[in-house]
C-alpha cells in the first residue's frame, strides 16, 4: 500500500511539503514534469460519496489519473493513500463511494504514464454531509404475554424509506425486522422471549442504504 504524507496549513488548503516519490515494496512512481497536472477540479458531495470532475487531458502521453485521499486528523500532517486509478485519459469524472457521513477528507490527483506520474494537483477539501438524525424512539411496552409494542416518531427526512428494529435479550444486538414507509410509527414484537429483559433500538434508512445515527434504547421486562 502506497502512502504520501504532506503537511497542510491551518486553513487546510496550502501545501508546505509534498513528497514527490511514492514507494511500496513493489512499485515506485517518479515525477515526470512532461506529464500535465490535473486541473479545474470540481466536486459534489453527499453523505456516503463524493463526485469529481476535472478538465480534459489533451496530452497523448497520459494514460490516466491517480486518486489520493486522506482522512482529516488533528494536527497538520495528513497521510494520503492512493485509493484508485482511472485508466483512461479521456475520462473526466470519478466517484468515491467509500466515504462516511460527517467527516472531512482531502483529495489530490495526478496523471500517470507507466511508472511515472505528474506533480500533484491542488488539494481538494471535502466534508461529507452529516448522518441522518436518530429516530425519536418514544415507547417500548408489554401489551400482552410475550408481546411488546414499539412506538417512534416518523423521521423528518423525506428520503427515509424504512426503519430497522434491533433487539437485545442476551447481551448482543440482533436484527429483528424492517418496517417500510417513512410515516409508519410502530412495530409489534410477538417473538420476545418471556422471562427476559429485552432492549430495543430503531434506526432509519434511506433508499441508498444509509442509516441514521443510533438513538436511545428502551428496555422492557417480558412476561
Amino acid at each position: 500500500m502506497r502512502e504520501l504524507k504532506i503537511v497542510i496549513s491551518k486553513n487546510f488548503l496550502k501545501i508546505s511539503t509534498l513528497l514527490a516519490l511514492l514507494a511500496s515494496p513493489s512499485t515506485a512512481f517518479l515525477v515526470d514534469t512532461a506529464l500535465p497536472a490535473v486541473s479545474g477540479i470540481k466536486s459534489m458531495v453527499d453523505r456516503d460519496s463524493v463526485g469529481f470532475e476535472w478538465k480534459s487531458l489533451a496530452a497523448t502521453n497520459v494514460k490516466g489519473v491517480n486518486i489520493y485521499r486522506a482522512l482529516a486528523k488533528k494536527g497538520n500532517q495528513q497521510t494520503f493513500e492512493k485509493i484508485d486509478s482511472v485508466s483512461n485519459r479521456f475520462a473526466t469524472h470519478y466517484v468515491d463511494t467509500t466515504i462516511k457521513p460527517g467527516r472531512v477528507y482531502f483529495y489530490t490527483f495526478t496523471t500517470f504514464a507507466g511508472l511515472s506520474e505528474s506533480a500533484h494537483s491542488r488539494i481538494i477539501r471535502v466534508q461529507s454531509k452529516r448522518a441522518y438524525k436518530p429516530v425519536k424512539f418514544v415507547e417500548a411496552k408489554l401489551v400482552d404475554r410475550g408481546i411488546v409494542k414499539l412506538l417512534w416518531v416518523p423521521h423528518p427526512a423525506q428520503t427515509i424509506v424504512e426503519y430497522v428494529i434491533q433487539r437485545n435479550c442476551n447481551g448482543s444486538w440482533h436484527y429483528l425486522k424492517s418496517v417500510k414507509g417513512r410515516l409508519y410509527p410502530e412495530y409489534v414484537d410477538t417473538t420476545a422471549p418471556r422471562g427476559r429483559e429485552c432492549s430495543y433500538r430503531v434506526f432509519a434508512r434511506d433508499a441508498l442504504g444509509i442509516n441514521s445515527s443510533l438513538g436511545k434504547e428502551l428496555s422492557v421486562k417480558v412476561k
